[in-house]
């Protein structure tokens, strides 16, 4: 059978590289995606590389397997609804804010930007104007800092530079060293603050959430109107139960204690 007279080979075949990650099987090595696909090796390497490159593909150092990269989850906002990650959070976080009254959202992390991919809004006026696929700079949020915990001092160095970041607010963390320190903090604690960072007057706390391997995959947050409560009562309050919900998602993704 003839191809149709608009057929791009070379996009068919990085398409269907892609399609072979599933959840049964989300990692390949190139070997494998050789075997699987029946490509000429040197050309799916290209291929593959060049998903690399633009994000479509990660690949990890130690095993050398590759396994879809964000950019993936980037494809289409109009497809966040089905997203499974969204679909398992989404139950949580209307119980967690059924239980707090408040707010609750999940973001995932892509490049130095974070990600809205899910959220459950109360009544409460909050003073920033987000929704699903909003973006918000990772240095500033609370969502954003606990997605970056894992990252070595060099991952963060590549990823933001030295600084000066940009002071979006007054409390704003401008600089590697202190946003360093301030994730040695979330590391310990379990859970980041922000205590306006992003806006004057909306203050916040998240967890990470971690799938199947441990990896951080997304994070969790309640906002709240800085007028309404102190980042005393916030973290006594409301960062136990962000933990608890991050937890319940984490293990229901696959995770291990």
């Amino acid at each position: 059978m003839s191809k149709p007279r608009y057929h791009i080979e070379a996009l068919a075949r990085g398409l269907e590289i892609l399609a072979l990650f599933t959840s049964e099987k989300p990692s390949f090595s190139l070997t494998e995606i050789v075997a699987t696909t029946r490509f000429n090796k040197s050309t799916t390497f290209r291929m593959v590389s060049t998903l690399e490159l633009l994000g479509y593909l990660e690949r990890d150092p130690q095993t050398r397997y590759y396994r879809p990269g964000l950019k993936v989850l980037q494809l289409g906002f109009t497809a966040l609804n089905s997203l499974e990650l969204a679909q398992i959070a989404q139950p949580h976080l209307k119980s967690l804010s059924d239980a707090t009254g408040e707010t609750t959202n999940m973001a995932i992390r892509d490049g130095a930007d974070i990600i809205y991919v899910a959220r459950n809004i109360t009544q409460r006026i909050i003073s920033v104007n987000l929704y699903r696929g909003s973006r918000l700079p990772v240095h500033c949020t609370s969502m954003g800092k606990s997605l970056l915990i894992d990252l070595s001092q060099k991952e963060l160095f590549d990823l933001l530079g030295e600084g000066p970041y940009q002071k979006m607010a007054p409390n704003t963390i401008t600089r590697l060293e202190d946003l360093m320190s301030e994730l040695e903090k979330i590391r310990q604690q379990g859970y980041a603050l922000n205590d306006e960072e992003l806006v004057i007057g909306l203050r916040s706390v998240a967890a990470p959430i971690r799938g199947y391997g441990g990896k951080i995959v997304a994070a969790i947050n309640i906002s709240v109107p800085g007028p309404r409560i102190s980042r005393q009562e916030l973290e006594a309050n409301l960062a136990p139960k962000v933990v608890d919900t991050a937890w319940k998602i984490s293990s229901a993704l696959g995770a291990s204690p």
